[in-house]
């Protein structure tokens, strides 16, 4: 029998130890909730739950960036609507100017309203914003550069690879453009360009359509604006200013900017690129548009038709945008469950489970106070010896 040292009560002692430690994290997981409230719960698990987390609350975001986008989409479609609207007013005006029964202080009259719908339109494109952004002013737009100060690019369609392309513009003496491939791709200046027959399929003639219509903007000057479009459908209007063109190789920088990018995923990449066209008289062809003749009005005809048809592309694919924004958010909402689930099964606490372990916990500790105090008393049994 020993009294300097009581190992009965030191093995009582570091039992009790651990099952208050097992009794205080069962008590931590029932309080907060979670089975991992420290690294040291599962490492492993931790992190895996950690970076869930991260993710769930950038899905949310992502959910808010996608209902945003999609309001945005809304009021640029509902701005083209009425410019849509006017210019159906314009088809109907065309068509009455047409008539050989009209004066000319009748389509004087004509001529007057159209000119006012005119810088409606305008004015609409100009003043469309969204948290103070301008919208369908071609803020928004795919932009393409050339290296020619006189020659720039109205517009471009979705189809066209991005890209940098070296192409030979010419205009003949009959004032009509011809488009064919430079040649220049394989010089070293040129290295990663792309030539004419890569942008639009083919320069070949018979498959190539090129339409110039030129503008007189009341200064002494001449715009030209030549419409190019491929067997494919891949389309491009370009502006000539002065109708100066030499013929050198025109550069042409596509490469996608000036889109509207949202971001609808939590990684670097995701995003949905939304190009919104411009939407002015000049972008839809109406520049120069004259209702004074008779025969004017007949080509006014064809001008209202083309703008027409260009605002229902464009609301087209506002549309389309629209409705992939949706797709993904319901993507998005269906992402979010199941990660919250799966990190639910990794951090969130059995209740249930955890209270049984919590009363067997309580239960052996309490029993381990009274086996510490017995072990305790032990050491005064030698005390019997001494009497």
């Amino acid at each position: 029998m020993k009294i300097n040292s009581n190992i009965t009560a030191y093995i009582t002692n570091n039992s009790y130890m651990q099952n208050e430690k097992r009794l205080g994290s069962a008590t931590s997981k029932l309080s907060s909730g979670y089975k991992l409230n420290t690294a040291g719960d599962d490492p492993a698990n931790f992190a895996i739950a950690a970076k869930m987390r991260s993710m769930i609350k950038g899905l949310d975001k992502v959910k808010t960036n996608t209902t945003t986008g999609m309001s945005v989409l809304e009021t640029a479609e509902a701005a083209m609507k009425e410019s849509q609207d006017m210019i159906q007013r314009m088809n109907e005006l065309a068509i009455k100017s047409s008539n050989g029964t009209l004066s000319s202080s009748d389509r004087q009259t004509i001529q007057d309203e159209v000119d006012q719908l005119m810088r409606e339109i305008d004015r609409i494109a100009e003043t469309t914003e969204f948290n103070g952004m301008k919208l369908i002013n071609g803020a928004f737009n795919d932009r393409g550069y050339t290296n020619e100060l006189k020659v720039k690019v109205m517009d471009y369609s979705e189809s066209v690879t991005a890209g940098k392309y070296v192409v030979k513009l010419t205009k003949g003496t009959d004032g009509e453009y011809k488009l064919e491939n430079s040649g220049r791709t394989t010089d070293p200046e040129y290295a990663g360009y792309k030539d004419a027959d890569q942008l639009f399929g083919t320069v070949d003639p018979a498959r190539l359509t090129i339409k110039r219509e030129t503008i007189d903007p009341g200064d002494g000057s001449s715009v030209d604006y030549v419409s190019i479009k491929g067997l494919s459908g891949t389309e491009m209007r370009i502006k000539v200013e002065d109708g100066i063109i030499n013929g050198d190789p025109l550069e042409l920088d596509l490469t996608g900017r000036g889109s509207m990018r949202l971001q609808v995923g939590t990684e670097e990449g995701e995003v949905i690129s939304a190009s919104i066209p411009r939407m002015t008289t000049e972008a839809m062809g109406l520049a120069g548009i004259d209702f004074t003749s008779k025969e004017s009005s007949y080509v006014a005809i064809d001008k209202v038709n083309t703008a027409l048809s260009y605002v229902n592309r464009a609301r087209s694919r506002m549309g389309a945008y629209e409705n992939r924004l949706e797709n993904t958010g319901a993507f998005i909402d269906a992402y979010n469950e199941n990660v919250t689930t799966s990190v639910s099964r990794i951090q969130d606490t059995d209740m249930a489970e955890m209270m049984i372990e919590f009363t067997s916990m309580q239960i052996l500790s309490q029993a381990g106070i009274s086996m510490l105090s017995q072990a305790n008393e032990a050491p005064q049994q030698a005390l019997q010896l001494l009497q």
